[in-house]
């Protein structure tokens, strides 16, 4: 007998396929992935220990203070209260504890929330390029994911395509700044023509959109540039965060979901939210890492460093042949290949022992996309390899996918 898979998950499957599980499963990254001389491009993952500071916050927090310091815990007020803080600062708004609902990551954020709105069938669209999880993780609530392709090269948000893109079913719009895999931080004025694209949408569909505004990477800016949020302009936003790019621990899964004290009656979404969490299998954050957030939220990663590498990497892939943009903030960079076939690009990269991205799998053909992360060491040693391996001192060969 046949197992019978939910239509949600076969399409949410589906979407995994065309989205990072074609790199996964059709690529040598995972046999080659931790080789002897390999350096992993690919994802941003740490190739350095955390700071010891950070790491002693961690250990403090697993040593229990009181009999119920591993009971089951929700939303925990000292915590709420150090995100609302720092909200209220950073974008003018007077955010309460209250309007903060804690996560177990940006992952369960994004879920919780498109639970909380969708219905089966209903719209939510995304800016593509894109992560390469929004995708699934829609299709994962019975909902229809609708890419909209930004404009290769600059990759600015455009109201307009947004609005072309919107019908009656949709019910949601994601939005990431500063944008993983590009690099582009969006600003207030783009911010201002979605918020007004969306409150007609709203109005002729007579319910709200909502927005969801993705910003894993809002600390890490270059350039000293500001970095705004579509919270200060539309009120039906959903803000969502995570502390794994802003600290670097990808496997500390801590972050929250935070709606704008904007928000017409706020009790009604605060306690979908609520519910949401506990049925998605408690996406609330492990007992140590909340109670380590208000200090977690003091820490973040040094930028400049990954600035430095930044400009390094640009020159090193210019002089190779690959036509690139600086990115504006995240830990990534994309880069144009010559002949348009990032697999191929791909492919050549892993022959000269170098994992990258092709950008094919985030909606960006002919782009790769090459982590930051990476030591100093494992950059010098990359830019050597990209001079062996540029066009000119090589064969082009298939790969197949």
């Amino acid at each position: 007998m046949e197992h019978r898979i939910s239509r949600q998950m076969t399409d949410a499957t589906d979407a995994y396929g065309r989205r990072l599980g074609a790199y996964l499963e059709q690529s040598s990254y995972t046999r080659l992935r931790g080789g002897p001389g390999v350096i992993d491009l690919a994802f941003g993952d740490p190739h350095e220990f955390p700071a010891p500071a950070l790491v002693e916050v961690l250990q403090r927090h697993l040593s229990p203070q009181h009999t119920d310091w591993f009971a089951y815990t929700r939303d925990h007020p000292p915590a709420q209260e150090s995100v609302a803080a720092t909200l209220s600062r950073e974008l003018g708004l007077p955010f309460t504890a209250d309007d903060v609902a804690l996560t177990n990551g940006a992952f369960a954020g994004l879920t919780i929330c498109l639970r909380s709105v969708c219905d089966p069938g209903d719209e939510v669209i995304y800016l593509d390029p894109a992560w390469f999880y929004y995708e699934p993780i829609i299709a994962s609530v019975g909902a229809v994911p609708r890419p909209v392709a930004l404009t290769p090269g600059s990759w600015r948000l455009d109201a307009d395509l947004v609005a072309a893109a919107i019908t009656p079913r949709t019910v949601a719009v994601i939005v990431n700044s500063p944008n993983n895999p590009t690099g582009a931080v969006y600003t207030d004025d783009e911010f201002a023509a979605l918020a007004e694209v969306l409150r007609e949408a709203s109005a002729r569909n007579g319910r709200p959109i909502y927005l969801l505004s993705d910003e894993a990477y809002r600390r890490i800016v270059f350039g000293g540039r500001p970095c705004p949020s579509p919270a200060t302009h539309y009120p039906y936003t959903f803000l969502v965060h995570t502390y794994t790019k802003t600290l670097l621990l990808p496997g500390e899964r801590v972050g929250y979901v935070a709606i704008p004290p904007t928000t017409p009656d706020p009790a009604v979404l605060r306690r979908a939210l609520t519910v949401a969490r506990l049925t998605t299998g408690w996406a609330f954050p492990n007992n140590s890492l909340l109670f380590a957030l208000p200090e977690l939220e003091q820490h973040a990663v040094q930028v400049k460093p990954i600035e430095q590498r930044r400009d390094l990497l640009v020159d090193a892939l210019r002089e190779a042949g690959y036509e690139v943009q600086p990115s504006e903030g995240t830990f990534y960079l994309m880069a144009r290949v010559p002949d348009a076939d990032d697999w191929t690009h791909a492919a050549l990269l892993e022959e000269h022992g170098l994992l990258v991205l092709p950008a094919s799998v985030m909606g960006a053909p002919g782009y790769l996309r090459l982590s930051l992360t990476v030591t100093d060491e494992m950059l010098e040693e990359t830019i050597g390899r990209l001079r062996s391996a540029r066009p000119s001192n090589r064969e082009h060969a298939g790969v197949q996918r």
